[in-house]
């Protein structure tokens, strides 16, 4: 079929397209209220056609967002038909089943109107500060017990603010301004982003946005099934382990290449558990299975609805990856964090120069109470660990990685949390060993500046304290995760169990909460390193003496010698 639209003026309007998806972004990023959004950039913005099919989303949204989103708007529309919505309507819900696999991610749509005409969609996922519910998710029986659960519901109907919604939503957080401040900025961002569609469908005399969406979408879904083609036909399996509860988890993998389409099975994975919230919705599942094969297979692809649909994703239906309603969700990412992973690892046969090394999953370590002046603070410290290393180089130290978030600056935490961040820093040696070596982790450790009346909660439940996760083509693990308590200067540490009090209570200035997030996993064999790249790991400060000796080198006044005694010690 022969395009409609010149080379140079689709990429015009591509570029455009994406261009107002950024500036949504930028909306949210500069009028939101919590850490979790203006400054962790815990969401996403997203464009779609009339048919609810994405056209674009913002380079810096949330990845699994850029994914979930699209489900959502579909489920807002099957609660409020096309014929139904009139301008001035914005569409809510926080459903788990619906938008992006918890409470706490809420999603709003606005529909686009031209000419009193339904032309497309803006919508954007935030993670909210707060959704109400218990402090201690992994105590959670049911996703009752979680938060407040907003199903599909008009924002604004016809311009006027649904003052119901808002009160219920007022009485049921923290930090109600916080809270309403970020679903307003998300509403602004919508705004912009109708009104920029609407002059960019003027200025090109659009009537309809159906044709250019076809057109970038087959053009996106074309790419997509080329580079399928290039991979080896077969069916590629792995496993990974997850900390789980009580027990480790395994999650079996089956990546299945049929022509131009692939499969990702996760049949074999364990039954839903019945507390803790690591049970994962099928549409997170899918999210975050279906983004590795993208960034895998065409990355240099704007993304939209054309990518993903030669991909098809199954999950048994009341296991940990496809839970069933009222299951408990809220720490979901301990276990769909895993799924990309798993993916990597099985494709690594056939495609070594395209995969990464297991990383180090990133934390936030929320902090909860009231300060001197009796006001209710309720922040986040969002921290990466080390990314696995790749056929391409090194993995990056302190990344967010599977997300697109950024670290939250301790300065900023500090300004609205009477907490003192004493200690961040890299951890030498936690970087998984091999010819590349996995990021670093970092350890992250924070007080009360003064006493409290009433203790102060710090939930810190980091990924990947049990459970080790191997590098790819002879590459070793990172070092594990790890959150202890300290009392007193020279005071023992406490652990922190991860089958219910992931929460401590700190109440003088003693007490000191750690966390130690996991290394990235390396790529190849340790004695491949080259002896120039471990020197420099030493000069850095990244590797010591000891860690050394896995490379086959041992250090000498502080230079480097490769010993084949020492090799693999």
């Amino acid at each position: 079929m022969t395009s409609r639209f010149d080379p140079v003026a689709l990429e015009i309007m591509w570029s455009r397209l994406v261009n107002i998806a950024e500036e949504c972004w930028i909306t949210i990023w500069r009028t939101a209220f919590s850490t979790i959004i203006g400054e962790a950039q815990d969401f996403g913005c997203e464009l779609f056609d009339a048919d609810a099919e994405s056209i674009a989303h913002s380079p810096r949204s949330m990845p699994v967002f850029n994914l979930t989103l699209p489900l959502a708007v579909r489920g807002l529309l099957e609660a409020f038909p096309r014929h139904t919505l009139a301008p001035g309507d914005v569409l809510v819900t926080n459903d788990p089943w619906i938008c992006a696999g918890h409470l706490y991610d809420l999603a709003v749509v606005t529909p686009v109107f031209r000419r009193g005409t339904l032309v497309g969609l803006v919508g954007s996922i935030g993670h909210c500060s707060d959704i109400g519910g218990t402090r201690d998710s992994l105590s959670a029986r049911e996703i009752y017990d979680e938060g407040l659960q907003i199903p599909p519901l008009k924002l604004y109907r016809g311009g006027a603010p649904n003052e119901d919604l808002m009160a219920m939503i007022r009485a049921n957080v923290r930090r109600p301004e916080m809270v309403l401040g970020d679903i307003q900025a998300q509403v602004s961002s919508n705004h912009v982003g109708a009104a920029r569609l609407v002059a960019f469908m003027d200025e090109y005399g659009l009537d309809s946005l159906a044709a250019l969406a076809r057109e970038v979408q087959s053009r996106a879904e074309r790419a997509m099934r080329d580079a399928i083609r290039t991979v080896p036909e077969g069916t590629y399996r792995s496993e990974v382990g997850v900390d789980g509860l009580a027990d480790p988890l395994r999650l079996p993998c089956a990546v299945t290449v049929h022509g131009d389409e692939i499969t990702v099975d996760w049949t074999g994975a364990p039954p839903q558990l019945p507390r803790g919230g690591v049970n994962c919705t099928y549409h997170y599942t899918a999210a975050h299975t279906t983004y590795v094969l993208k960034s895998i297979l065409t990355p240099e692809i704007r993304s939209n609805a054309g990518c993903y649909r030669p991909f098809h994703v199954i999950a048994p239906e009341g296991s940990v990856l496809n839970c069933r309603h009222p299951a408990s969700v809220n720490e979901r990412t301990h276990t769909g964090w895993y799924l990309g992973p798993a993916v990597f690892m099985a494709l690594a046969p056939v495609l070594p120069d395209r995969v990464q090394a297991f990383t180090g999953l990133p934390i936030g370590m929320g902090a909860y109470g009231f300060d001197a002046a009796g006001r209710v603070f309720n922040d986040h410290l969002f921290q990466g660990g080390g990314q696995g290393a790749s056929a391409h180089g090194d993995g990056k130290s302190a990344l967010l990685y599977p997300t697109s978030a950024a670290n939250v600056s301790v300065e900023m935490f500090e300004s609205r949390t009477p907490l003192l961040v004493e200690c961040k820093e890299l951890i030498p040696d936690s970087g998984g060993p091999g010819r590349f070596r996995g990021g670093l982790g970092q350890r992250v450790r924070m007080r009360l500046v003064e006493p409290v009346a009433q203790p102060v909660l710090v939930d810190f439940r980091p990924h990947g304290r049990r459970v080790v996760t191997p590098g790819l083509h002879g590459g070793l693990p990172g070092r594990l995760a790890d959150a202890y308590l300290l009392d007193g200067d020279r005071g023992a540490a406490s652990p922190v169990r991860n089958g219910g009090d992931g929460v401590a209570e700190l109440r003088t200035p003693a007490q000191r909460a750690t966390i130690e997030i996991a290394g990235g996993s390396g790529y190849g064999a340790p004695g491949d390193r080259p002896l120039e790249a471990v020197q420099s790991d030493l000069d850095e400060g990244y590797v010591t003496p000891e860690g050394a000796r896995i490379y086959g080198v041992t250090v000498d006044g502080g230079r480097a010698r490769r010993d084949d005694t020492a090799r693999g010690a």
